[in-house]
């Protein structure tokens, strides 16, 4: 029993060994186009966990040094707090970043890091629930979060397949801080009680999808 278990280890990194040394760093790809999911886990008051996606594609310039420009969208639950001066409702984020990443190249599993910065756009809406309650006050809720710039560091690992099919898989980290507007306008009189307010978006990203290489 004991030299089947250490048969079984052996060819278990026979089998890892031979998968990372399967490429060397004379075959490594230039580039890669890449589609994922996403779970993203927020460290900011007032965010929920939310769920999207999202596309990218890098360039290198050399085995180890490259591009990588990328989209992604996630929503989340916003809570109102005493900071972003909300109502509560849901935000749909959306992310473009350039980065500047780092490959090592190590054979078919390349580990990477990045990070750069990115432009995030965002579309809230009032929850549904609230916006009846202050209906039937006479009162409509007008509130905004607006776009800004800020940044996004990642470390991951590329595992290449063949010579054009792969994965990933990553964590990314994405940090903003977005200027919140609101008004609160009386249907019968017309006036309006403007707020304004600040919401933190530090998020936690859990990023797995495809690459095709190139």
């Amino acid at each position: 029993m004991k030299l089947l278990r250490i048969s079984a280890v052996l060819c278990l990194f026979l089998g890892v060994t031979s998968l990372a040394n399967a490429q060397t760093t004379a075959d490594l790809p230039r580039g890669n186009v890449s589609g994922f999911g996403s779970f993203a886990l927020s460290a900011s008051d007032g965010l929920d966990k939310g769920y999207g996606g999202g596309a990218s594609g890098a360039y290198f310039f050399t085995d180890a040094i490259g591009f990588e420009g990328a989209f992604s969208t996630r929503t989340f639950d916003v809570a109102a707090t005493g900071d972003n001066q909300l109502s509560g409702g849901e935000v749909s984020t959306n992310i473009l970043s350039l980065n500047l990443i780092g490959r090592f190249a190590t054979g078919s599993i390349q580990p990477y890091v990045s990070g750069g910065v990115a432009f995030f756009m965002y579309d809230y809406t009032i929850d549904s629930v609230v916006a009846s309650q202050l209906a039937q006050f006479n009162f409509t809720a007008n509130e905004e979060i607006e776009n800004t710039i800020g940044f996004n560091f990642a470390g991951g690992a590329d595992f290449q397949f063949s010579d054009r099919v792969g994965a990933f898989v990553e964590g990314r980290y994405t940090i903003a801080t977005a200027d919140t507007t609101g008004g609160l306008t009386d249907q019968i009189t017309n006036i309006t009680a403007a707020t304004a307010g600040e919401q933190q978006f530090s998020v936690f990203t859990f990023n797995g999808g495809i690459r095709i290489f190139f």
